[in-house]
């Protein structure tokens, strides 16, 4: 399975928004974009130092779109092909958050509000426990946890019925995970859900210790049994040769094979591949055992009655921390929740990505940053029919810049050689000067940010390459940003 890199976050709970921009496997279909990038004449001539570099990685410029531009002056420095609309990947999410920054504002929350379905007496609640889910991309099992210890705060001791989950806030067709390129265990192909937990994912980890192999998950899930490899002292050669794991089991994972003390930790990124309200089981029924609540009934779908009794409610963190994992860490999932939420707060329930499409289009054309050519599928770039001009996105860019709520949006960027999807990339001479979202699939890579020159002057920068060789354009990007 292919893992996206730069996995390194600063504590453990922001290590779980790793679900981060997809490579595919597949090839994607180029031919569309770059006929309509060869109709469209050049404003300016491509620099030569970034022409060389194409021309080295084979890369036809006719599959290119770049634009630089002082912020300041207003004047293009380059400006190739800007007109075509081309494959984003990632870099859609761009237009998603400075839509949501906006119309939510950067301190908007997802509430979760918690409901007794029947009388709560005794620390007994006789009949059911609802959760009313709202959307929110960061709702985590440590939230569960804190909700538990409320509850049990309150009086709770057992619940004798079950935990009826509430989704209706989202209308979406079932969501197959190995639909985009077949890699249905991969964190970054899990699909939204009005009640996600943990970004639908896990990470298994690996590891002996005194004499015995061990296994466990984050978050803890009740019913975990995996089966672990034999243990074998002695050096340990080389990791991946000695396991064969086997996940079509989330509970109870095959580790096959043998380990040895002398390998360390061994870990692994995983969508949960379970049943929504089996993942929600598992989870849960952790959660309350380790606050000691009593639970033995089953997670079932359904609306909470009018007559259910509100008991407390999870405010998540405001919307300007948590765009800061989506951007850096080009998380699919949560920004896919942050899109549905916009026709959510627009009066258009239950949202779907049609509708949460239609919100966005009608806030930039009132914004006077109509789009016609704009393709937003399902707002995170995961996509093969997703589409933007660099115009667009350059315009989207300067307004961002000239807005109040410029130092979030930029903040939410990752930084050249220091941090998020950027971290490895674009160091040396340009380490820090530049803050960028960036996008990768087969076949596209895509950069489009804001640069500080040597002058200490601002630039807008966008580049969106198509082409089957996309993934060797890097020389030619830091070709363009030298540039300025």
């Amino acid at each position: 399975m292919p893992t996206p890199p730069d996995h390194a976050l600063p504590d453990a709970r922001r290590r779980r928004a790793m679900v981060l921009g997809a490579r595919s496997l597949t090839g994607l279909a180029l031919a569309g974009s770059a006929g309509a990038a060869r109709a469209l004449p050049a404003m300016l001539e491509l620099p030569r130092p970034v022409r060389l570099a194409l021309h080295a990685a084979g890369i036809d410029p006719a599959h290119c779109s770049f634009v630089l531009r002082d912020l300041r002056l207003g004047t293009a420095l380059v400006d190739w092909q800007a007109d075509a609309p081309r494959s984003p990947a990632s870099v859609l999410k761009l237009v998603t958050m400075y839509a949501a920054l906006n119309m939510l504002g950067p301190d908007y929350r997802w509430r979760t509000p918690v409901y007794a379905v029947g009388p709560l007496q005794g620390g007994v609640l006789a009949g059911d426990l609802g959760f009313v889910g709202s959307g929110d991309p960061h709702l985590m099992a440590e939230d569960l946890w804190r909700l538990a210890l409320r509850l049990r705060g309150m009086g709770l001791r057992r619940i004798a019925g079950n935990v009826v989950v509430d989704r209706s806030a989202f209308n979406l067709p079932p969501h197959d995970p190995a639909q985009f390129d077949g890699q249905p265990l991969a964190p970054y192909n899990v699909g939204p859900d009005a009640f996600l937990i943990d970004f639908g994912s896990v990470q298994l980890h690996m590891d002996a210790q005194g004499g015995e192999t061990h296994a466990w998950t984050e978050p803890p899930m009740q019913g975990f049994a995996p089966r672990l490899p034999r243990l074998e002292p002695g050096a340990c050669g080389y990791p991946d040769r000695r396991l064969h794991p086997d996940f079509s089991q989330p509970l109870a994972p095959a580790l096959e094979g043998s380990w040895s003390p002398e390998c360390g930790e061994m870990s692994w990124n995983l969508a949960a591949l379970m049943p929504p309200n089996g993942f929600v089981q598992a989870v849960l029924g952790a959660v309350f055992r380790n606050v000691g609540i009593q639970w033995d009934g089953t997670v079932v779908s359904g609306r909470v009655p009018p007559q259910a009794r509100l008991l407390t409610t999870w405010d998540s963190q405001p919307l300007a921390v948590l765009v800061r994992d989506i951007d850096k860490y080009s998380n699919n999932v949560m920004a896919q929740q942050v899109f549905l939420t916009l026709a959510l707060h627009a009066g258009l329930a239950p949202a779907d990505f049609g509708r949460a499409a239609q919100v966005v289009q009608q806030w930039l054309s009132g914004q006077g940053l109509a789009m016609p050519d704009l393709v937003l599928d399902n707002g995170c770039g995961l996509s093969r029919v997703a589409r933007i001009s660099a115009r667009d996105l350059d315009r989207l860019l300067r307004a961002a810049w000239r807005g109040p709520l410029m130092p979030e949006f930029v903040a939410s960027l990752p930084l050249s050689g220091e941090d998020g999807t950027l971290r490895r990339r674009l160091g040396g001479n340009l380490r820090g000067m530049l803050h960028a979202k960036t996008g990768t699939l087969d076949g596209v890579v895509g950069l489009a940010g804001y640069l500080q020159g040597d002058d200490g002057r601002r630039r807008s920068v966008v580049a969106l390459i198509n082409d089957p060789r996309a993934e060797q354009a890097w020389p030619a990007l830091r070709a363009l940003l030298e540039h300025a």
